[in-house]
């Protein structure tokens, strides 16, 4: 039995958005522009990573840096899409409307009947 907390597309994009901001801002370019000194361009998971690969077609001169943030954004839309439709098709998740002021009497609900 899983619970899964379903949110509006709309709201679940502008937080991806917003969370890919906060990457730019905390270093993320830096930390790549590290890491590719030590290689992680040969790497064969890292490198591909949302984020990563985005940032190292930037070094390469691949992209403009704003070019690299919108595609890592437009990528994490894709994965989390994806993502929710390989979920969705799982019988064991029961969803939860992120926007309901009751989850956690929903949730309980939900354990409850699995339970009983």
């Amino acid at each position: 039995m899983q619970l899964g907390v379903d949110l509006d597309t709309a709201l679940l994009d502008e937080r991806i958005a917003l969370r890919v901001n906060r990457m730019w801002a905390d270093g993320l370019v830096a930390e790549v522009r590290e890491l590719a000194g030590r290689g992680l361009p040969e790497g064969r998971t890292a490198s591909r990573a949302l984020g990563y690969q985005q940032v190292l077609r930037f070094l390469a001169g691949e992209l403009t840096e704003a070019e690299a943030h919108d595609e890592t954004v437009r990528a994490t839309r894709r994965f989390v899409r994806r993502q929710r439709s390989w979920f969705r098709r799982d019988p064991r998740i029961h969803w939860l409307d992120s926007a309901a002021p009751d989850q956690i009497e929903a949730a309980l609900r939900v354990l409850a009947d699995h339970r009983g």
